[in-house]
């Protein structure tokens, strides 16, 4: 999760409240990336709520994953995650949605530019335009 942490206090602070959870089993942060990971099996609603009475904004990883950043085998980051996502695709090329007019797009600008009949009306080729009796 993300917790925003300004010093070495705030850091042992959350740490010494997300350890007193049941089913934690390692709290490990990062100050750098203000990142803080649990590992065991503890609800998310209780280590937010753990982690928001120490006094800190925490909200959860709003980032992908990344297996650069951690030492894991790259074959187990694939393995977990080919799920079969036909059940859950729309083909739109298949129903005809292959245009660019389905789509969204910028109109553009209205214009403000007096048309053809209004400029005309104070013309000097019309004497009789624009008079005033």
């Amino acid at each position: 999760m993300l917790v925003h942490m300004d010093c070495a206090g705030c850091e042992n602070k959350i740490r010494k409240s997300l350890q007193k959870l049941d089913g934690v089993d390692d709290v490990e942060i990062d100050m750098g990336m203000q990142k803080v990971t649990v590992v065991g099996c503890v609800e998310q609603k209780k280590v937010l709520k753990a982690a928001r009475k120490t006094g800190r904004r925490a909200e959860l990883w709003p980032f992908p994953y990344n297996p650069e950043y951690h030492n894991f085998a790259q074959q187990y980051y694939y393995d977990t995650n080919k799920t079969s996502s036909s059940a859950f695709s729309y083909n739109y090329y298949k129903h005809g949605y292959e245009g660019s007019e389905y789509g969204y797009y910028q109109r553009p600008p209205y214009s403000s530019i007096v048309d053809q009949q209004a400029s005309s009306l104070f013309s000097d080729d019309n004497i009789n335009a624009c008079t005033i009796t």
